[in-house]
């Protein structure tokens, strides 16, 4: 695609793999270092309109010292990131984007609005549901702002038709974000919903009795937030599809949902999109994030018919992605085509990929470091694993592990220590040691952990940003 940006895709590289920007940007959320690149280019190309006689690209220093300013501002006025290094692989609340598709997202914010860019938005949005739906086995696929967003859109559609939801109360329970889902169905108070079983349990009598002629849909969620219980399986639910009078579709909302298999990074089977849909399902909701490893939007994926019923709804004007996400998942999406590609370049993708040789080799030199402030009694490599989130019924993987014993002051204290920092380090800890898992952490944090150590050996000394 034509790039309309008076600034090469080589240069904004340069840009932002400067050692003055990096340390910065890992402190800040994507979107906000996507925001600083296109406030300095905005001012930029504003200079260079106003001094035509003068008109000069700046010099890349001089850029970088400029964006490395605005960056130091955000820094100084946001809630501080964290690093995460617990052992969980989804830590926090943003997307962890391949630097092609942030990059890609940074372009399309520095490119004017014309007619000629909403030409290529649209085509971008058609290649990137195409290109979606060819991935996760599906005859087509959308793509909303949010999952939230996908909900409603969907429900929508199911109002319009006249016709019911079933779900059951323990797909209803809250998030780890604090959304609920129930915030989406009374959206429509006039949609007839069934809630059926427990909030820990629920059986497929439950499905067939509360299933009828006028029933539209069956809402199923997997998440992490969701309690053990007696569960019917997908495929039980999907036989009833077609029995008696129903005629309902069925709707997965799917945590962790990945577009190609990663089995042999698990000891349990995480099932792929393609998977869920051969399973029984006529929806698959998920999130672009998490093991896709693109930006925070919803994704649906099902029948050509049933998707396309959906896109037809008025809500959809509104729930649609901005051209900055959609930009950002068409690039993390083309990392696919290339499956060795996709592990090496996608955060997520890549840590699950990360040799035992590669952790072992960078825990022993963290541990190393660690152990040269005194504070610290030893620090040592460990073997350990990392897990998807909290519920280990997700899967856990094979990792290498830091285990540092304080000394001065207890295990308990010295967390404590880390998560008053800025930013925070959360670890792992039992009542000797703490544990800094090497899986959970990008490679160039290791520094950042390194630099936390360093202000809890030195608590009086000015927090001086790197650059």
């Amino acid at each position: 695609m034509a790039k309309t940006s008076s600034f090469s895709y080589t240069f904004l590289t340069e840009i932002l793999s400067s050692p003055k920007i990096k340390p910065l940007a890992q402190r800040l959320h994507p979107s906000a270092v996507m925001g600083a690149l296109k406030n300095t280019f905005d001012d930029v190309s504003q200079e260079l309109w106003l001094a035509v006689s003068e008109q000069r690209r700046p010099d890349v220093n001089e850029l970088i010292e400029r964006i490395v300013e605005r960056l130091r501002e955000l820094v100084g006025i946001s809630e501080p990131l964290v690093v995460d290094a617990r052992g969980r692989l989804f830590p926090n609340d943003y997307p962890r984007l391949a630097p092609a598709a942030l990059e890609e997202g940074a372009w399309i914010l520095s490119e004017p609005q014309t007619d000629y860019s909403r030409r290529q938005d649209a085509l971008r949005e058609k290649e990137t549901r195409a290109k979606l739906a060819k991935l996760g086995g599906a005859e087509a696929a959308a793509v909303f702002a949010s999952c939230g967003a996908a909900r409603i859109a969907v429900l929508h559609a199911l109002a319009n038709s006249g016709r019911g939801l079933v779900v059951a109360r323990r797909d209803m329970y809250e998030r780890e974000n604090g959304e609920r889902l129930e915030e989406a169905f009374d959206v429509f108070p006039t949609l007839a919903r069934r809630e059926i079983g427990a909030c820990n349990s629920v059986t497929l009598d439950d499905y067939a009795r509360a299933c009828d002629k006028t029933t539209g849909l069956v809402w199923r969620s997997f998440g992490r937030w969701l309690p053990r219980g007696r569960r019917p399986s997908d495929a039980e639910i999907a036989k009833l599809k077609g029995t008696g009078d129903r005629s309902f579709l069925l709707l997965g909302e799917i945590e962790f949902a990945p577009l190609i298999d990663l089995n042999e990074f698990f000891d349990s089977g995480i099932p792929t999109v393609a998977e869920r849909l051969k399973s029984g399902f006529d929806f698959v909701l998920c999130s672009g994030a998490q093991l896709i490893g693109g930006p925070s939007v919803g994704l649906l994926f099902g029948s050509r018919s049933a998707v396309d019923a959906i896109l037809r709804t008025p809500m959809c004007k509104y729930a649609k992605a901005s051209r900055v996400g959609l930009a950002a998942l068409s690039k993390t999406l083309s990392l696919y085509d290339n499956r060795a590609v996709a592990l090496e370049s996608i955060p997520v993708l890549r840590a699950l990929s990360t040799s035992d040789a590669n952790l072992l080799s960078r825990a022993k030199r963290l541990a190393q470091i660690l152990e040269t402030y005194d504070f610290v009694q030893f620090a040592r490599a460990v073997e350990g694993r990392a897990i998807l989130c909290p519920d280990v019924s997700f899967g856990t993987t094979p990792s290498r592990v830091v285990e540092v014993k304080p000394r001065g002051f207890s295990a308990a204290e010295l967390a404590a220590k880390f998560e008053k920092l800025s930013p925070k380090l959360l670890v792992r800890w039992t009542k000797e040691s703490v544990f800094i898992d090497m899986k959970t952490l990008l490679p160039e944090q290791d520094l950042v952990v390194g630099e936390l150590f360093d202000r809890v050996a030195h608590p009086d000394a000015l927090d001086i940003l790197p650059g």
